[in-house]
């Protein structure tokens, strides 16, 4: 599961997740979950099942779209499909959300559009504001880049700790900050700078990759080459 934090606004996108990936609530190892589209104008996270993500970020990256609006168009009923195909183990807990930010050059604005199994994957447009999954209680304004969107982690992470270890959503290794703006150079149309920052590391970092070492064997294979055949880790 994915602490997931974003806050869209006038001046830009500033994201950040966590990078722990585990499997029957035990860790397995770290990866990136946030997938950045230059040519688009766009990112692509999710939360819940990391097969989902990595599958759609797959179909993404594996054919031509102009524009993010262009893809939500037929994003809902390829996620269905997708869904559909996967195993109950892949699905995680059954709740699974893919989240598209972007800028649109057209209107000069900067948006989202959220996509949840629990709606079956219908296309839901983000406004401005700050968002975060799961939730921790007392939320606060992301002003500061990245600071809040670190304690924001921090206290998702501290709130799942409170919770039942088959309640509990994982959460940890380091904090992968990103951010969208606007890029404006002179005799060219409006385009986005992207970045992307290790922006923290949880304290207990060393003692789970020395975890993820030993579940993992010199001829494992983690993430599969098929996606209709490899158990995809949650």
């Amino acid at each position: 599961m994915t602490a997931l934090n974003f806050s869209i606004t006038h001046e830009g996108i500033f994201l950040a997740t966590d990078t722990l990936v585990t499997r029957d609530g035990r860790p397995l190892t770290f990866t990136a979950k946030v997938l950045m589209l230059p040519h688009m104008d766009g990112f692509v996270s999710g939360t819940g099942s990391i097969a989902l993500f990595q599958r759609w970020s797959h179909e993404i990256l594996s054919e031509g779209m102009a524009h993010m609006h262009v893809l939500d168009v037929s994003t809902p009923d390829r996620l269905r499909k997708i869904w559909a195909e996967m195993s109950d183990v892949e699905r995680d807990n059954g709740t699974s959300d893919i989240y598209h930010l972007y800028y649109d050059p057209n209107y000069d604005r900067f948006g989202g559009f959220a996509y949840r199994c629990s709606n079956d994957f219908e296309s839901e447009p983000l406004g401005y504001g700050d968002y975060s999954k799961p939730d921790f209680g007392d939320a606060f304004p992301i002003i500061d880049f990245p600071g809040d969107l670190i304690r924001a982690c921090r206290r998702q992470r501290f709130a799942q700790e409170k919770l039942d270890p088959d309640e509990r959503r994982q959460i940890g290794g380091q904090v992968i900050a990103y951010m969208m703006q606007r890029h404006e150079a002179e005799g060219k149309p409006m385009s986005t700078l992207m970045t992307a920052q290790i922006a923290y590391e949880f304290e207990d970092f060393d003692d789970i990759f020395l975890d993820c070492a030993e579940r993992i064997g010199p001829d494992d294979d983690v993430w599969g080459s098929d996606p209709e055949t490899c158990r995809s880790p949650i």
